[in-house]
């Protein structure tokens, strides 16, 4: 029979607070399927595990709660496609989030550049509502020197 855990273990083995155990377990049950016999749970080793895998994902890796559920739910899949051997998996587990990552610089990159082509179109605006005011001014300034010219020689003659 494999060994039984009290929470105070697990959270002395894992370095984190009772509390923190008991709030991972309400969160990831469906990962962990704790049975309660008796007055006082008990954890065997592979929800040691399974804990273990939560805090590096949650703590290391930074994941969020739903972050870590997409993550564990994405291992339950990979490991059940044909039980893919732990470093195949960890390979496209890595891919996978590494596309991620790429396709969030690109996200991002691409509003940056959403942002500038917006700025140019109104600078183009700008710059296009200034040159009809010069050459509305230009235009003026050529009828009134025609103006002034026809009177010059209307007095002069």
């Amino acid at each position: 029979m494999s060994e039984k855990f009290t929470i105070t273990q697990v959270s002395e083995i894992l370095q984190v607070e009772p509390s923190t155990i008991r709030f991972w377990e309400k969160e990831f049950a469906e990962y962990l399927k704790v049975n309660c016999k008796g007055k006082r749970k008990r954890y065997t080793e592979e929800h040691l595990e399974m804990f273990a895998q939560i805090k590096e994902l949650l703590y290391t890796e930074q994941y969020t709660i739903k972050g870590a559920k997409r993550r564990l739910e994405l291992d339950k899949a990979l490991n059940s496609a044909l039980g893919i051997e732990q470093n195949f998996k960890n390979t496209v587990v890595f891919m996978l989030s590494s596309i991620m990552e790429e396709l969030q610089k690109a996200r991002e990159e691409s509003k940056k550049l959403a942002r500038q082509v917006e700025l140019l179109r109104h600078e183009k605006k700008n710059i296009q509502e200034k040159l009809l005011e010069e050459q509305n001014k230009s235009l003026l300034e050529f009828l009134k020197d025609k103006i002034s010219t026809r009177k010059l020689n209307e007095v002069g003659n």
